[in-house]
């Protein structure tokens, strides 16, 4: 399980292009629900790359809706958030104890309905977290309660749905289909980023 947050919360920066997402969850709300009717909630998700390029893909508990199913960190932002990317900051947090220091940028922003009807927008977004070193992956720890194990994959090893893990073959069965659309979309934001 996660340590408990740090004692001064989060402490992150952002690109300036993020700006409209550092407010708070009702202020997003409000702005949002003119383009989305019906809108009552908002959840984030985190694309987090190594150094050497692989994503980090986190695996469903097996009592778990969509169970052992994988995905990204990330889940609903609560009204107790101080700001959206602080919803972002925790969330990846309490998924994979990673501590986010910067929101590189919004992957992705899609619309959808929840088992129970209610309307949610997610929005993706790439974070750069703590690392030991900058040759070094970052150290995931994992609620046992909600995720049984993690991996490192590669663009073709989320194409695949395969991958070697520990010496494993690994089936990468995505939660959704737009879950592994908004990683693609990310390996591709990140490729050409780094073209220019």
């Amino acid at each position: 399980m996660p340590p408990p947050p740090p004692p001064s919360g989060f402490t992150f920066t952002f690109s300036p292009n993020l700006s409209a997402y550092n407010v708070t969850v009702g202020d997003l709300l409000e702005v949002r629900r003119p383009h989305v009717p019906l809108l009552k909630h908002l959840a984030t998700g985190a694309l987090v790359f190594s150094h050497d390029d692989h994503i980090l893909l986190i695996q469903r508990a097996p009592d778990d809706s969509m169970p052992l199913k994988w995905e990204i960190p990330g889940g609903a932002c609560d009204v107790e958030d101080e700001t959206v990317l602080h919803g972002l900051a925790r969330e990846l947090w309490e998924e994979s104890g990673l501590l986010m220091i910067h929101a590189v940028e919004l992957v992705s922003k899609d619309v959808f309905l929840t088992r129970r009807g209610r309307t949610v927008e997610k929005m993706t977004f790439e974070a750069e977290v703590q690392t030991p070193s900058t040759s070094e992956r970052p150290v995931v720890t994992l609620d046992p309660q909600e995720h049984v194990r993690f991996l490192w994959a590669t663009e073709e090893e989320c194409r695949a749905g395969k991958a070697i893990w520990d010496g494993e073959k690994v089936t990468i069965d995505f939660t959704t289909k737009d879950q592994h659309r908004v990683i693609m979309t990310g390996f591709k934001i990140r490729r050409e980023r780094k073209q220019l």
